[in-house]
Order: structure tokens, then sequence, then C-alpha cells
């Protein structure tokens, strides 16, 4: 198609929107209220993502090393262990951190373990092991306990499994929700078009009688479609992010529920108004071509 015949279309598209005013505004109400939902739905499904990722994280195994073992040992264990492929990372903490990682999770009540530094320090010291695929650590606990140098393991047991069957259902019930939520908005928004194109079957009806083709027909409501699909997001992405600015604020500032971990602004903003704007462009586009099926010989 020349530039020329594509800006033709165009400015025809851009007209019929202003002289059709009020069913605009109707296909872009509609259109503004189905994104946004779905543009709370990607904030929440992101951040849900988000959270399983760090639970994901937190699954680990701590690794006793028996009594006595030499600094070179321990070195040589530690690169054994991170040659493993099922190995993500290896970290060695002695038992001086550990006691001190105790001290500070204890909070004020660390005073018990007054007295315990030095040769008093029962903790031993210890590898913590990170899997690549949380999903094998029963395998990769069991090779890790095998190594002579290790005393014994703990990777929570049932705890992790627990975690990793919660963080796999969630992101499971995500993604159903969010399929369902995207029929959900095709098919309010898609109706809308039609509905904008059916009080407009006349016109069609007239271009067609003097000798306009299908395809020229077609163009201007393919463009107006985008255009109802691009304005009917403009809103909802201000909105879901004003949102969710003003909850990122509430969390971050000291409050009682600053212990729930959201993302940034960046890059979440950007996401957010690229899918919401795509999928209304999209819907947009795609009622059209089915609504405007019927009124042409295909």
């Amino acid at each position: 198609m020349k530039i020329d015949t594509m800006f033709r279309h165009a400015r025809e598209a851009f007209k019929s929107l202003r002289r059709n005013t009020w069913m605009t505004f109707a296909a872009v109400s509609a259109v503004a209220v189905t994104l946004l939902i779905f543009g709370f739905f990607l904030v929440f499904a992101f951040n849900i993502n988000y959270l399983a990722k760090e639970l994901d994280q937190q699954v680990a195994i701590r690794a006793s090393i028996v009594p006595g073992a030499s600094a070179d040992d321990i070195e040589q264990l530690q690169k054994q262990i991170e040659q493993d492929p099922a190995v993500k990372s290896v970290t060695f903490v002695s038992k001086q951190q550990g006691l001190q990682q105790l001290k500070a999770q204890l909070g004020e009540d660390s005073k018990i373990l007054e007295g315990l530094e030095g040769e008093e320090n029962p903790l031993p010291d210890t590898l913590v092991i990170v899997p690549q695929n949380p999903q094998g650590i029963e395998e990769l606990a069991k090779k890790i306990k095998a190594h002579n140098m290790i005393e014994d393991e703990d990777h929570g047991d049932g705890v992790t499994d627990k975690l990793l069957d919660f963080s796999s259902l969630v992101r499971n019930v995500v993604l159903v929700f969010g399929l369902g939520l995207a029929v959900l908005a095709a098919f309010l928004i898609s109706n809308t078009i039609k509905l904008t194109i059916f009080a407009r079957r006349r016109e069609i009806e007239i271009m067609r009688l003097v000798g306009a083709s299908n395809w020229f027909i077609r163009w201007p409501f393919f463009i107006e479609g985008a255009l109802i699909g691009m304005l009917g997001a403009v809103f909802p992405v201000i909105i879901v992010l004003a949102f969710y600015k003003a909850a990122l604020n509430v969390l971050t500032d000291g409050s009682q529920y600053s212990f729930i971990k959201m993302l940034p602004m960046m890059p979440l903003s950007l996401y957010v108004a690229l899918l919401t704007t795509f999928l209304g462009v999209l819907i947009g586009v795609w009622g059209s071509v089915i609504s405007i099926r019927r009124f042409l010989k295909v």
C-alpha cells in the first residue's frame, strides 16, 4: 500500500472518530474500564511472580563442616561443590559469622548468647549452597551430605517443599486467571467496537455501491479500532501507575507493612504501559476485523 493512501485512511479514521463523537466516547470508555481491570491484574501478576522468585531464592542447603577441618580443606571442598552444575552458589560462613548472624536475628534476646565467643562457640563452620533449580534441592542435598567433610545438612525439608509448592501454585493460578481475563477483555472490547461499526452500516453500504474495494473500506475501520484501543489505554495506565506509586510510598515509609517487598516503579511502569496499550490496540483491530466482515463480500 502506498504511503499517501495510508495517510488518507488515517485521516478518514480521525474524521470518523470526531464525527461519531458519542459512539467513540462509548467505545473508548468500555475499553478503558476493561483495560483498567487488566492493568491492575498486570501489577498484581508481576509482583506475585516477583515474590515467587524471592521464595525460590530463599531455598538453600546449610551444610555443617566436620570439626577440626583446616582452612585449605574447606576451600578445596567449596571449590569442588561449586563445580557441580546443579549448584548456583556456595558461601562459606565461619562459626564466628554464624554466631553474629544468630545474635542479629535474636535482637534484644541475644544476651543469652553472651560468653559463647571464641572456643566456647558451639556453632559449626557451614557452607550455604544455593541450587540452580530449587525443585532439585532434595537430590542435591543427598550429594552434599555424601561428602566426608560434611557432618550434617539442613535444607528445610517439609518447609522447603511447601514453599516450592506454594510458589508453583501461585504462578499457575495467576496464569489461568490472566488468560481468562484476556479472553474477557477481548470479548467486551470487540463487542463494543461491533456496535460502533453496526451503527455505520449504511456508510459501508454506500461505499460499496460507489465501487470501493473491500480493503479500501476495511483500512479506516482497522485504524479506528487501533485508535480506540490506544485512547482507551491512556487513563487506565495513568490510574494504575498512580495507585501503585501511592502503594509503594506507603510500603517504603517505615510503616508496619514495610516488610512487604514490591517491584520498583521502573521497569514495572514501562511493562504495564506497553502491555496494556498493546492489548488495547490488538483487540481494537481484531474487533474491527471481525465486525466488518459481515458487511463485506469475503
